[in-house]
């Protein structure tokens, strides 16, 4: 158990990155003692899953949900007496395929799916049923997933349901991806069906996740940390004589603290960290290796019901993934009855479509919605907005594993928690949770 820093020797600890890696680490640091001091380059904390005001009320800038099985996340909602927030709604999914959309809900929709033949339908179920069941999840490591799903799933469910999920998931790195990967995005989703039914649960925050974002802040503050927003760190590096880590500024500000944690994505470390790259060689190779993507997402607010569906899989070619109703989920009771949508898609970051005006962007996928829903209506939608996140997405391909960097940085008393060390699941709040957790426990233990 770790013990509570002695007030007389109060350590000092830096955090950069506001999102809920650091977030975590940071309130579980300062409930021990810790001098607390976090470095965010944006405007706000959250990190992907920072928070707006649309019409008055708080949402997410990315779309954000809690599975069933997000055992961290609802732990922490218990401990800041927030458990009552959380509700789970019944899911659904659709997909869109040539045109039209089909509902993909529960394994009988799967069984009525058209586009490919009843044995193909078959292959398909019986292939998410065995995912769901593998345990030895570290022989998927050895082989693309589109390579495992032609051979298994066939070429032709791989082509209609897969392909187009993974090229928008993963844009050109779609045929690198690993098998393991897919397994924990399968396993975590089945893993959220009702109980005794089909269809599976997805849990929202009342107020947001911005309401757990504001929580922890709170408790942050009142543990007497600092939060300093707007603040880019360019270099670190640690201090023998004083025996510190030191973190300058881009404005050259330096500031000394006896431990730091980055919850930054790893080739924005390897930048900060360029000070001690010969400390240890083979670790930064291994950050640079890790590739990222950008993701951008839109939401708007419109007076129309455009589908019944929570979840839409694009699978035709488009220029974004996936279209979601929030409140074909949660309800339209806070909205005042209107209805609110997001369209996100991943990309590299010299994509077109993380450079064009915001306008011309939004425009370009409301006229893209317009085909796939002819009833859609332009006019009724009343507001939209456009966010941009980059490093949103780590490539998982094979080999992975023997990259993914420790924790312990090669500078003295820094440490390093992002969503690219979580493995074989994929990136997401409750795992960030959990990481932020750990890393405290990692940093208290050692400043002990």
């Amino acid at each position: 158990m770790i013990k509570k820093i002695n007030k007389s020797n109060k350590k000092k600890v830096a955090i950069v990155g506001a999102g809920f890696t650091g977030l975590t680490a940071a309130y579980h640091l300062s409930q021990k003692g810790a001098e607390v001091t976090i470095f965010e380059a944006g405007p706000r904390e959250g990190g992907l899953a920072s928070g707006f005001q649309l019409m008055g009320e708080p949402v997410e800038m990315a779309y954000h949900f809690v599975y069933k099985t997000d055992n961290h996340m609802i732990a922490l909602l218990k401990e800041l007496g927030m458990e009552d927030d959380l509700s789970f709604y019944p899911s659904s999914i659709s997909t869109y395929y040539k045109k039209k959309l089909y509902p993909m809900v529960s394994p009988l929709d799967l069984l009525k799916f058209t586009p490919l033949s009843f044995i193909d339908r078959i292959r398909a179920g019986l292939t998410v049923l065995y995912l769901q069941k593998v345990k030895n999840w570290q022989k998927l490591t050895s082989i693309t997933a589109i390579d495992w799903l032609n051979k298994y799933a066939g070429t032709k469910v791989t082509s209609v349901i897969w392909e187009p999920l993974l090229k928008g998931k993963f844009d050109i790195y779609f045929d690198q991806v690993t098998m393991c990967w897919l397994w924990g995005r399968v396993k975590q989703r089945m893993d959220s069906q009702k109980a005794g039914a089909s269809g599976e649960e997805l849990g929202y925050l009342a107020g947001g996740f911005d309401s757990l974002v504001q929580s922890l802040k709170g408790s942050i503050l009142n543990n007497g940390g600092h939060i300093k927003l707007n603040t880019m760190i360019n270099e670190i590096q640690y201090d023998k004589k004083l025996n510190s880590v030191q973190i300058k500024t881009s404005n050259d500000d330096k500031h000394f603290f006896d431990s730091v944690l980055l919850t930054v994505p790893s080739n924005v470390a390897s930048v900060m960290l360029k000070k001690v790259l010969d400390e240890d060689r083979l670790y930064f190779e291994n950050i640079k290796r890790t590739k990222y993507l950008d993701a951008a997402v839109m939401i708007f607010v419109t007076e129309q019901k455009i589908s019944n569906y929570y979840w839409h899989n694009i699978n035709d070619k488009s220029d974004f993934v996936v279209f979601l109703s929030l409140t074909n989920l949660i309800g339209t009771k806070k909205f005042n009855g209107k209805h609110v949508y997001y369209i996100g898609d991943y990309m590299t970051s010299d994509h077109e479509n993380m450079l064009i005006d915001k306008k011309i962007l939004m425009q370009k996928w409301l006229t893209k919605l317009l085909e796939i829903f002819p009833d859609f209506d332009q006019n009724l939608v009343t507001e939209k907005h456009l966010f941009r996140f980059k490093n949103a997405q780590h490539i998982v391909d094979i080999g992975y594993e023997k990259k993914i960097p420790s924790i312990k940085t090669p500078c003295k008393n820094v440490y390093l928690s992002n969503f690219s060390q979580i493995f074989p699941m994929d990136r997401g709040t409750n795992y960030a949770i959990r990481d932020g957790k750990n890393a405290s426990k990692l940093i208290l233990s050692e400043l002990e």
